[in-house]
């Protein structure tokens, strides 16, 4: 399962970076699965890679980010956040330029 992969990557690279899930927010691009399915498998899986953090795993912010699809019918190209957006010029649906999903980890800043 793609969203275990993840969850074991995101673990290891918090844990070398220092961090904890309550430091970081998570941008996903591409993907061909319902967005709130894979955040919630995601989260399941991030419970079983870091249970030391199982209080932090609901309220990570985890958002989608436009990335780039391409349109089969009048070749438009154009960047949308859904996964199968459809084309601003004929609305027809488009094809994903990123098939699985890609996430960043971006450290959140706190200030006082």
């Amino acid at each position: 399962m793609h969203e275990a992969v993840l969850a074991r990557g995101l673990a290891k690279t918090l844990k070398i970076r220092g961090l904890s899930l309550a430091d970081v927010r998570l941008t996903v691009r591409g993907g061909h699965r319902d967005p709130a399915e894979f955040e919630a498998d995601l989260r399941i899986h991030l419970l079983q890679a870091m249970p030391d953090q199982a209080k932090a795993v609901p309220g990570l912010e985890i958002k989608r980010v436009p990335f780039g699809h391409l349109c089969p019918g009048c070749g438009n190209e154009f960047d949308s956040a859904q996964i199968a957006a459809s084309c601003p010029r004929c609305h027809a649906e488009s094809l994903p330029e990123l098939t699985d999903e890609q996430v960043d980890i971006e450290r959140l800043e706190r200030y006082r």
